[in-house]
């Protein structure tokens, strides 16, 4: 599969250096595309099969239909305004995309037409497949971390945010992300070592999305489980659907706030819940893969 990238999704996902981008093309092909598809990435002048677009281009007449033309968005685009391509053809309308990459849906959605795969199912994906790769550095004992640290730093949910803060104060000192700007200016969100370094300092970590929307998981609670961390999560009710329960603190329930106290002074504990596996067992993923690579084969134009 010979895959191009828009103007705007390299500008956006592989050149820019803000922490919100990945910064490789390596690390964004591999997170949401499986490798049975066997991609090559490809200049935009070259001979290419597929193109990569992202939310917010509105003129298809630019997509060739003799391509495999594919959307991809990472947020909850029912929660904001602001999505143009989303504004214009909602969900599916836009005939010319083939493949769309969702992270406010949550079932796969396959026809002759296009498929449509949750982006939880690729981050889940990815986490199986890298878990053993991606990990910190530096490793600080159980005796040495701190106690929390806030990752989410966006002021949507604020009520949320400061209403566990003040609970979790009481049982200790809690940090925020803003103290370590020196460190992680131009570092990427998607766990470089830079930013699983410094979780990796901390028993816990606090991340909240900024929507609920079924399937909205973003790359927050990931990045804790790669620093080795527990997290704990306030977000998509559905959490539990992907993630094994007894190794994060589901906070969409204040009461689960109390099983920190349990876990902050038990290192045997906490150290079970860090090597216990992460992921759901009866997670399904509706063998998107499988699906995809299928889909691909039947429509791609050499």
């Amino acid at each position: 599969m010979n895959i191009a990238l828009s103007k705007n999704i390299n500008s956006f996902w592989v050149d820019n250096k803000e922490y919100y981008s990945f910064q490789s093309i390596e690390k964004f092909i591999k997170y949401f595309f499986p490798p049975n598809l066997d991609i090559n990435i490809i200049n935009n002048d070259s001979v290419y099969n597929s193109k990569i677009y992202d939310i917010q281009y509105t003129d298809n007449t630019i997509l060739e239909n003799t391509k495999i033309n594919i959307l991809i968005c990472v947020e909850n685009c029912n929660a904001h305004k602001h999505y143009r391509h989303y504004n214009k053809y909602g969900n599916y309308g836009d005939e010319k995309v083939k493949i769309y990459f969702y992270n406010h849906i949550d079932k796969l959605v396959v026809n002759e037409k296009f498929i449509a795969i949750p982006i939880i199912y690729t981050q889940i994906n990815y986490f199986n497949s890298y878990y053993n790769e991606i990990k910190p550095t530096i490793f600080i004992p159980f005796e040495k971390k701190k106690f929390c640290i806030f990752v989410s730093n966006n002021p949507i949910r604020n009520d949320v945010k400061n209403n566990i803060k003040k609970i979790l104060s009481t049982m200790g000192k809690c940090d925020t992300l803003e103290m370590y700007k020196p460190i992680l200016k131009n570092k990427s969100c998607y766990h470089s070592v830079e930013f699983i370094n410094i979780l990796q300092e901390y028993k816990f970590v606090f991340v909240c999305e900024n929507s609920i929307a079924d399937g909205y998981i973003t790359e927050k609670i990931f990045n804790c489980f790669f620093s080795r961390s527990i997290p704990i999560y306030n977000g998509s009710q559905q959490i539990e659907k992907y993630f094994n329960k007894n190794i994060f603190i589901n906070a969409n329930n204040i009461n689960n706030l109390k099983k920190i106290y349990f876990l902050n002074n038990n290192e045997k504990l906490f150290n079970t819940l860090i090597d216990t596996n992460k992921i759901n067992d009866e997670f399904n993923d509706e063998d998107y893969k499988i699906k995809l690579k299928t889909f691909v084969d039947n429509n791609i134009m050499d």
